[in-house]
């Protein structure tokens, strides 16, 4: 349905002007929203609001508002006393339509991003079938319960053009039922909803967003995030697998994995969602760009793991007498009272507190300390830390960040970031207490059908010495 009606536009220093709005919201998840505003030309002036503005305003029996608009460019001067002036619009926060309720059943309808696992477990559901809603499977989720995951469509009809004909928009919602008078807040399930997709992504290999809901009770009210521009992400299906779980087992996994999230504590949600959100991110970025952004998370689990690390450490022998040395040659710069003792001294301190941290390979042994399973679900993998000469994660990371007369061959970091997208897979499972599924288990039929053959050994392991090339 299109709104075409006036409104109040106001900005963030109070000013107020009509304009003029057609708004066409998207039918499904995934699909633009198509929104004009426009200002009557005797109201043009040389002092636009302020950004963000707010709108509202009456079409029907619907309320419109939307909220932090931000307009890129706003006409200060008009030809003529009548007509209008389009206003060019950078983005929308949110747009959110209440009308009377035109359903006798009470539901949350949250509306997805397109996903790659969802659409090829659609692939039997036939869209010239009456029925515009189709429903995929259920999931339970924490706090939510039984939560339908179903694929929707529209039919739009062409009717005045030349061939007349019709377009498919199809999308993807997660579906609550909800009873007749009991308590619901829409908020809330929204937080909920999104604290489970921020998990879930890993089973999906696909980071999901939210791009709005309908929720139906007495009115139906449909809200629509970013509504101009609404965030999609591209599947790493293509290259690192289609499952983590298998097919059949994919309910049950995903709601052990959603609850365990849930009811662990905040550092641990906050790790798993660090490590979700590097291994699936909202953003496209290059192979060596995506491989940094995964080991800095890799990197906040090792350094929590040795600040949570019980077991004494026992320091090199000559980490001592090193310290001892510099404390000396501290000492004696101030003494002297130099041109420059007192910055000198600093710097000499705080070479100190670098002789005396705690190495990588020492923090590493932490990790698979706090964590045992890891011992396992490391060893078939390209190892974090070098091994003679042949380069760890962790060199190819540093190479990569500081190399300044080389760079790194294309397919040694294509082959090492899938490997590492693999292992932070399994942190999450190992960070929850929980068992690795079938799909990324260690010589798993799926693993080594998967990413192009480069989980075999036979493959990676004659690319840790493969030499950089000169810049």
């Amino acid at each position: 349905m299109e709104f075409c009606f006036d409104a109040d536009l106001k900005g963030a220093d109070g000013t107020s002007l009509p304009v003029y709005c057609e708004v066409l919201p998207a039918h499904v998840g995934g699909q633009k929203s198509n929104i004009k505003l426009s200002i009557p030309a005797q109201f043009v002036t040389l002092n636009p609001p302020e950004n963000p503005c707010m709108l509202s305003g009456k079409s029907g029996s619907s309320t419109i508002t939307m909220s932090g608009i931000h307009w890129r460019s706003f006409s200060g001067s008009s030809k003529s006393q009548h007509g209008l002036e389009p206003i060019e619009l950078l983005h929308i926060e949110k747009l959110t339509i209440e009308s009377p309720s035109r359903s006798t059943e009470r539901e949350a309808c949250f509306h997805l991003a397109p996903i790659s696992y969802l659409r090829s477990e659609s692939n039997f559901i036939s869209f010239g079938d009456k029925s515009h809603r189709e429903e995929i499977f259920k999931l339970n989720l924490p706090k939510l319960g039984t939560v339908a995951l179903i694929t929707e469509w529209v039919n739009i009809y062409h009717r005045d053009s030349e061939t007349p004909g019709a377009t498919v928009h199809a999308g993807f919602s997660a579906l609550m039922a909800l009873q007749p008078g009991t308590p619901f807040s829409i908020d809330e399930a929204v937080t909920q909803l999104k604290t489970s997709l921020q998990v879930l992504s890993i089973l999906f290999r696909q980071a999901v967003s939210l791009h709005g809901w309908t929720y139906t009770d007495d009115q139906t009210i449909s809200t629509w995030i970013n509504p101009l521009d609404p965030i999609s992400t591209t599947s790493a299906r293509e290259h690192r697998g289609k499952y983590v779980a298998p097919p059949q087992a994919f309910l049950d996994w995903a709601s052990k994995l959603t609850h365990a999230y849930v009811n662990s504590d905040e550092k641990t949600r906050s790790l798993v969602r660090h490590i979700s959100l590097a291994v699936n991110p909202y953003v496209n970025s290059k192979t060596a760009d995506h491989f940094l952004f995964m080991f800095a998370a890799l990197e906040r689990v090792i350094e929590f793991s040795w600040k949570k690390d019980q077991t004494p450490s026992s320091p090199a022998l000559t980490t001592s007498a090193v310290i001892s040395h510099l404390e000396n040659l501290q000492k004696a710069v101030l003494a002297e009272n130099g041109e420059n003792a007192g910055e000198i001294a600093a710097r000499l301190k705080g070479l100190v507190g670098v002789v005396n941290r705690p190495s990588v390979r020492e923090k590493f042994d932490a990790f698979l300390c706090v964590y045992p399973p890891m011992n396992q679900y490391c060893a078939d993998l390209w190892p974090i830390l070098n091994t003679g000469k042949n380069r760890g994660l962790k060199n190819l990371r540093d190479a990569i960040a500081h190399g300044t007369s080389s760079f790194v061959s294309v397919d040694v970091v294509a082959v090492a970031e899938w490997h590492l997208a693999i292992l932070l897979e399994r942190v999450v499972f190992v960070l929850l207490d929980m068992a690795v599924p079938a799909g990324i288990q260690p010589h798993a039929f799926l693993l080594r059908n998967s990413g192009k053959g480069w989980y075999e050994r036979d493959w990676w392991e004659p690319l840790q010495s493969k030499p950089d090339y000169p810049i």
